[in-house]
C-alpha cells in the first residue's frame, strides 16, 4: 500500500489546517481586487519554498504559528524576509544589480567611442536599473531582517536599523545614476579635462569590488531557488563568479586609463591632441555641438594620418606603438566588441603569465596606474587558481567532519553502485541530520555531568513534548528527566514512514518538530501529527499491541523514541508512580472498548493507541 499523495477526506481532530497564511479564506463573491489583496498578502508571509526558512523555522507547525503572529499582530504591508515575494524579487535584484555593475563599466569605458544615440540608449537603460535598486532600498525598510539568529519584524525596529547613516550611505551609492555623467565626461575628454573622468572611473571599479559581498549574498539565493545547489557547491562558485566580474572591470580599465592619462602628460601634448582629434572626426564623427572641442586650434584635415603621425611626431616620444595600435583601430573600423574582447584577452594573458605590456610611456603615471591595476588583477587571479587547484587536489579531504560523512557517502554509492536519488536522499538526509554540522552527541553526553545532561534534556525534550504527554502528565520532574535520558533521535524525510500498521508495537514515539498524516487501513487519511505531539503510548504498557494506522512523514521530522524495555526498567523502582501510570492507561483501553462496543460502525482513533 502506498501512502504517497497528500488527501484530506476526514476531518481529523489533528489537522494542521488548510492554509499556513492564517488568512481568512475567499468567500464567494469576493471582488477581483479582493481577491488581489488577498493573494498579495499570502505573497508577504513566510514561504515553506524560501531556501532560508527551514534554517530558522524547521517544520510547518512553526511557519503556521509565525505566520498567525504576523496576521494578528503586525501592519499588513510588512514584508517578511522568507516569503515568496522576497525570493522572486532577490533573483530579480541579482540580475539587476549584476547588469548595473557590468553595463557601468562597459559605458564608461568605451563611452568615447560609442554615438551619441547609443550612448542616450545606455543611459536609459542603466537607469531603469538604478530605478529598481531604489525600489529595493523602499521595500527594505518595510522587510524584516534577521539580527543574531533573531527575525526582527516590528517595524520601529526595522526603520532603526535600516536608516542607519551607514545602510543609507551604502545603499545610496549603489543606485546613484552615475551613467547620466556620461555626455559631461565625453565632453571633458574632447577638452583635454579627464581627471574628473579618470577618478571616477576608479572610483566605480572600487565601488564594484565592494559589491561582491552583496551580488554573493543575492547569489546564493538564486543558486539554491533556481537550481537548488548545496552550501559547498555555492562556495565554490562564488569565487569563480567574483573572478568573471573582476575580470570584466580590469578589461575596461585597461582600455580607457591610457586614453586618459595621455593627455595629463606634460610632454604628450602633440599625442593627446592628435588621438582626440582622430576619435573625434574619424571614429564617431563628432557634431561641434554636442562634443565642442574649444581650447585649442583643431588639427588638419588629414587623409594620410599615419603619414601625419610619422612626420609630426617627436623623435623622443615612446607612445609611437600605442598610437599605432589606435591608429590601426581606426583605420579598420574596428567595433567595440571587438576592442573589448580584445582588452579581456590581452588582461587574462596578463594576469596568468604577470607581465605588463599595456603602458602607454615609461612616464610615473602610466608605470603606476597600470601597474596598480594589473596587480590588484594578478593578485586575485592566482587567488582564484590556487582555490581550484586546493579544491580539486583536496576533493577526497574536507576541512570539517561533516563534509567527511558527506564524502564517505558519495564513496560508498560509488562502490555500492548505488542510483544517484538515492544518493541525494542520504545526503539529504544527514544534513538534515546533523544540519549542515556534525556533531556526535554520545561524548558530550558521556563527559557532561549529571547536573548539566539533565539540563540539556530538560531543553530538548523536557519542556517541548514530553509535559504534554497524557501518559506522563502526574510524573514528577525528576522522573520525567530520567525518561529524556533515554529518548533516542531519528530523522524521517518525506514520505517515510515512521510506523506501519499491523506492525508490532513496542515504541512510543515524541514527534520534535515536523508533520506527519495519520492513514488507516485503507489509506484514508485522519488528519496530521504536528510539533510536540506523541503516539503509540499503548506499546509500553502491552506486550502484545499492534499498529493500528500507519504514519507518514509529509516533511522532514525530528522524531525521539522511547523503548518499552527501557522504560519498564527506567519505572521499576517508582512502583507507585507506574501503579498510577499503568491504571490511567487501563482506563484508557477500557474506555476504548466501550465506546467501540456503543458504536460498532464508527471507527475510533487516538493517538494513544497508535
Amino acid at each position: 500500500m502506498s501512502f504517497k499523495g497528500h488527501r484530506c477526506s476526514l476531518p481529523g481532530v489533528l489537522r494542521l489546517g488548510d492554509s499556513v497564511t492564517h488568512l481568512p479564506p475567499i468567500l464567494p463573491g469576493t471582488t477581483l481586487a479582493g481577491r488581489l489583496l488577498r493573494h498579495l498578502r499570502t505573497l508577504l508571509l513566510i514561504s515553506p519554498d524560501h531556501p532560508e526558512t527551514r534554517i530558522y523555522y524547521r517544520s510547518r507547525t512553526k511557519i503556521a504559528a509565525e505566520n498567525e503572529r504576523l496576521v494578528r499582530e503586525l501592519p499588513p504591508f510588512i514584508v517578511h524576509p522568507f516569503s515568496s515575494f522576497r525570493k522572486c524579487w532577490e533573483m530579480v535584484m541579482y540580475f539587476v544589480l549584476t547588469l548595473h555593475l557590468v553595463t557601468l563599466a562597459f559605458a564608461f569605458a568605451f563611452a568615447p567611442h560609442l554615438s551619441y544615440g547609443v550612448l542616450s540608449g545606455i543611459q536609459l537603460f542603466d537607469c531603469v536599473l538604478c530605478a529598481m535598486l531604489g525600489m529595493e532600498f523602499a521595500l527594505k525598510l518595510i522587510t524584516g531582517y534577521v539580527s543574531q539568529g533573531e527575525v526582527v519584524l516590528e517595524p520601529s525596529r526595522i526603520v532603526r536599523y535600516r536608516m542607519r547613516w551607514w545602510n543609507v550611505v551604502n545603499r545610496m551609492l549603489l543606485f546613484v545614476p552615475y551613467v547620466l555623467l556620461l555626455d559631461e565626461l565625453v565632453r571633458a575628454f574632447y577638452q583635454d579635462a579627464v581627471t574628473i573622468y579618470l577618478c571616477l572611473v576608479i572610483y566605480l571599479y572600487l565601488l564594484c569590488v565592494w559589491r561582491f559581498r552583496s551580488i554573493n549574498w543575492y547569489f546564493a539565493i538564486v543558486a539554491r531557488s533556481l537550481f537548488g545547489l548545496s552550501e559547498k557547491q555555492i562556495r565554490l562558485l562564488e569565487p569563480i563568479m567574483d573572478t568573471l566580474y573582476v575580470l570584466h572591470w580590469t578589461s575596461c580599465l585597461l582600455y580607457i586609463v591610457p586614453l586618459l592619462t595621455l593627455s595629463l602628460l606634460g610632454d604628450n601634448a602633440f599625442e593627446a591632441n592628435f588621438l582626440v582629434d582622430v576619435l573625434w572626426s574619424h571614429d564617431q564623427q563628432r557634431d561641434a555641438y554636442h562634443y565642442p572641442i574649444t581650447h585649442r586650434n583643431r588639427l588638419p584635415t588629414l587623409s594620410d594620418l599615419r603619414a601625419y603621425l610619422q612626420q609630426h611626431l617627436p623623435k623622443m616620444s615612446i607612445c609611437a606603438e600605442f598610437m599605432a595600435a589606435l591608429l590601426d583601430d581606426v583605420e579598420h573600423n574596428v567595433s567595440v566588441t571587438y576592442r573589448y574582447l580584445r582588452a579581456l584577452m590581452i588582461t587574462f594573458k596578463i594576469s596568468v603569465q604577470g607581465g605588463h605590456s599595456l603602458s602607454v610611456s615609461r612616464h610615473f603615471l602610466h608605470e603606476w596606474t597600470q601597474s596598480l591595476l594589473l596587480l590588484g588583477g594578478w593578485i586575485w587571479s592566482t587567488y582564484i587558481l590556487l582555490l581550484l587547484i586546493r579544491t580539486i587536489i583536496t576533493a577526497d579531504a574536507s576541512e570539517t567532519q561533516y563534509d567527511e560523512i558527506l564524502n564517505e557517502i558519495d564513496a560508498f554509492c560509488g562502490r555500492m553502485r548505488l542510483s544517484e536519488s538515492l544518493r541525494r536522499k542520504m545526503s539529504r538526509h544527514f544534513a538534515c541530520h546533523y544540519r549542515m554540522h556534525y556533531f556526535d552527541v554520545r561524548p558530550i553526553r558521556m563527559q557532561a555531568s549529571d547536573n548539566l545532561r539533565r539540563t540539556v534534556l530538560m531543553e530538548i525534550a523536557f519542556e517541548p513534548f514530553l509535559t504534554r504527554s497524557d501518559v506522563f502528565h502526574d510524573l514528577p520532574a525528576y522522573v520525567l528527566q530520567d525518561i529524556a535520558d533515554q529518548l533516542r533521535f531519528e530523522l524521517y524525510l518525506e514520505n517515510d514512514t515512521i510506523l506501519a500498521v499491523g506492525s508490532a508495537a513496542d515504541t512510543m514515539f515524541f514527534l520534535a518538530m515536523g508533520t506527519a498524516a495519520v492513514y488507516t487501513q485503507d489509506g484514508v487519511e485522519l488528519g496530521h501529527l504536528i510539533d510536540g505531539a506523541n503516539f503509540g503510548a499503548i506499546a509500553l504498557f502491552r506486550t502484545d499491541a499492534q499498529r493500528t494506522v500507519s504514519v507518514v512523514a509529509l516533511e522532514v521530522c525530528e522524531v525521539y523514541r522511547l523503548e518499552r524495555a527501557s522504560f519498564q526498567k527506567l519505572m521499576r523502582p517508582h512502583s507507585y508512580l507506574l501503579g498510577l501510570v499503568v491504571k490511567q492507561a487501563e482506563k484508557r483501553i477500557q474506555d476504548r472498548s466501550v465506546s467501540l462496543q456503543e458504536f460498532p460502525d464508527e471507527q475510533y482513533y487516538d493517538t494513544f493507541f497508535y
